[in-house]
């Protein structure tokens, strides 16, 4: 029979590693923001039933361009993370150019990560998914990392509105850690 591990050993091993002042990149992968579709697959990103390629797809995310010129996407709650993947609901398209707001899906469904856009508002990477954490890197604009310039290339997860990402700059370096004040406005700035 294998032995279980012992609680008190369990809780100091997790009271020695926050002593050790490492950044903390445990997830509970609970979302709580909003994002949009950002496809560039004229036939629109795919929803599927599961967080992966080999789940059935149940609906599609597709840009609607008004008379202007512009592309609008649809807007989607995010509630989890896994894999790569957002877990998604009540999808739509907002009142932007020539259009009224429209219900898309109401979900849930699954989205490939890479294809949900929104922008990061605080210029603060912190080591832990509070706002009382210890800030890690700024990234204003007259920084390398500068979120103008440097992009999210992984998201790791969620806990509420904060996301687990790694970002690389221009120069190809990268730094992780948990960011916040997350925006899906396509037209205007979140106040």
């Amino acid at each position: 029979m294998p032995k279980r591990p012992n609680f008190v050993s369990t809780l100091l091993a997790g009271v020695l590693l926050l002593a050790t002042g490492l950044p903390s990149f445990a997830a509970s992968n609970i979302c709580s923001f909003q994002a949009y579709s950002d496809d560039s697959d004229p036939a629109g990103a795919n929803v599927r039933s599961g967080p992966g390629t080999d789940h059935d797809i149940i609906g599609v995310l597709k840009a609607v361009h008004d008379t202007e010129g512009y592309d609008w996407s649809p807007e989607f709650a995010v509630t989890a993370f896994k894999d790569g993947w957002f877990k998604i609901g009540d999808i739509r398209m907002r009142d932007y150019g020539d259009f009224p707001p429209v219900d898309v899906f109401k979900g849930p469904g699954w989205i490939s990560a890479k294809l949900a856009e929104f922008e990061v508002k605080d210029w603060n990477m912190r080591e832990a998914p509070s706002l009382d954490a210890k800030v890690t890197l700024e990234m204003a604009s007259d920084t390398p990392w500068y979120l103008g310039t440097a992009r999210i290339t992984t998201i790791h997860g969620c806990d509420g509105g904060f996301l687990d990402v790694t970002i690389t700059n221009p120069a190809g370096q990268t730094k992780r850690g948990w960011v916040t004040d997350l925006c899906a406005n396509q037209a205007t700035t979140c106040s």
